[in-house]
């Protein structure tokens, strides 16, 4: 009987889900062409030659192309290495391929995929990875506030650490920073109230955070619940589809974090009107290339996660090119989308409540970007932008498409539909979950 490696190949390609099996070939002879550069110092391709199944597979995919592709993939390689510096010793040679090479990869192979897999973005897409993402957390966070309010009485950044803790085990606050997607400051008033609590301890000030008895029972009781909720918003999922789903939320979490360090350098900077060449990744703080600690367990921690990362890029994106936060430009967005928009479709459309959108909306009717249409000084009416606030809007609109296109870039078209469809079932889900909830906290005020 065959190994996996002898069937597949000494390229360790997976079997292909996705149409795309000359994509792995590539990506795998890149890494070995990668790995030999580094062991033996080389700065040449010159006789390092594919696998013959993966050279197989590419000629297959590509014909004609395919000399052409090993070339270009070859070539960057080679330049990816000896510009970091790495290929000048051999001492580097175990070190781990960083997230961008292969980010960066990804994207070049966009660009030669055969005819046949290229497709436009679907228009869904960057709502999806933006606002609807944002909808989507909003209903989960209210229906897990009233849920575990009736267990206990923790803010959400507080149950994702003792999650984490549990399930990852002991961690330092950097690490917890990271796998939540938060700031550091945010991590620590966190951390300080579960020590206050007693839920965590750590034997001194930069030891890693470890649960303690009564942490690790009251985590346990809230996991108990947490799996419940998990099960409901993972109804009609199969586990393969699951799988595929956070294979494709690890590359997305991957652009994510490269395209926050490029704002932070941007921001640092103090340029104004551009944005990040695709592919040209900024290497993090530890700069080791380590994968972020993520709690895969349930199906919203690395959204959230996702969506920490992605909002805070735009937070740094939205105030260098508008002057607005994150919000404002959402809401700014929304009205010029489809004006003039009635104050209820509005908020509808924002998924907040009528207080948080009001004083956005009334923020910007001050500044001049947002028009009302009625009563002066009331909520209701029908709102448009201004002409300062149209510059703005095609700006977000602009920037919102150049973010999207950089998040979605190492994807293929089947992996973009299946985390859709995916990404719809969950949604479907948590609306569910919330109007139960509602219905108990209702029966509970009777």
């Amino acid at each position: 009987m065959k190994s996996d490696s002898s069937e597949n190949g000494s390229t360790g390609m997976q079997p292909d889900r996705t149409g795309a099996a000359w994509r792995a070939a590539l990506l795998a002879h890149a890494a070995r062409l990668r790995e030999q550069i580094l062991a033996k110092g080389e700065k040449t391709a010159d006789g390092f030659a594919p696998d013959p199944d993966a050279r197989q597979v590419i000629e297959a995919a590509l014909g004609p192309m395919a000399q052409e592709a090993l070339r270009i993939v070859e070539a960057y390689t080679l330049g990816a290495v000896v510009t970091s510096g790495q290929g000048q010793t051999a001492a580097h040679s175990d070190r781990p391929i960083p997230p961008e090479f292969n980010a960066r990869l990804n994207i070049i192979l966009n660009g030669i995929a055969p005819a046949a897999s290229l497709h436009e973005t679907p228009a869904r897409s960057p709502n999806v990875i933006q606002s609807e993402l944002w909808q989507l957390l909003y209903k989960v966070r209210e229906s897990a506030e009233m849920a575990y309010a009736r267990e206990l009485d923790l803010v959400e950044l507080d149950r994702r650490i003792l999650f984490l803790l549990h399930n990852v085990g002991p961690l330092v606050p950097a690490d917890i920073s990271s796998a939540v997607g938060v700031d550091k400051a945010q991590v620590s008033r966190s951390v300080k109230r579960l020590l206050e609590i007693k839920m965590v301890e750590r034997e001194q000030l930069r030891s890693p955070l470890q649960l303690t008895r009564k942490g690790q029972e009251h985590s346990e009781r809230l996991l108990r619940l947490a799996d419940l909720r998990n099960r409901e918003l993972t109804f009609d999922i199969a586990d393969r589809e699951l799988e595929e789903f956070f294979a494709v939320i690890e590359k997305l979490l991957d652009q994510a974090v490269v395209l926050y360090e490029q704002e932070r350098e941007l921001s640092q900077a103090q340029e104004t009107r551009q944005f990040p060449r695709p592919g040209a990744a900024v290497e993090s703080e530890s700069g080791t290339g380590e994968k972020i600690v993520l709690d895969r367990s349930r199906i919203i921690s690395p959204l959230m996660t996702l969506s920490s990362y992605f909002s805070r890029s735009g937070s740094l994106a939205f105030k260098r090119l508008t002057g607005l936060s994150n919000f404002e430009a959402w809401v700014l967005n929304e009205i010029g989308r489809d004006p003039p928009i009635p104050w209820n479709t509005l908020v509808e459309r924002l998924d907040r409540d009528h207080s948080q959108a009001g004083r956005t909306v009334n923020a910007l009717v001050e500044r001049g970007l947002v028009m009302r249409e009625g009563k002066p000084g009331r909520r209701h009416g029908r709102f448009s932008p201004s002409a300062d606030g149209q510059k703005l809007f095609e700006l977000i609109q602009d920037a919102s498409r150049k973010r999207s296109a950089f998040l979605l870039a190492p994807l293929s078209q089947e992996e973009r539909d299946s985390f859709l469809s995916t990404f719809d079932k969950i949604r479907r889900n948590a609306v569910v979950q919330l109007e139960r909830e509602r219905a108990f906290e209702e029966l509970g005020q009777l």
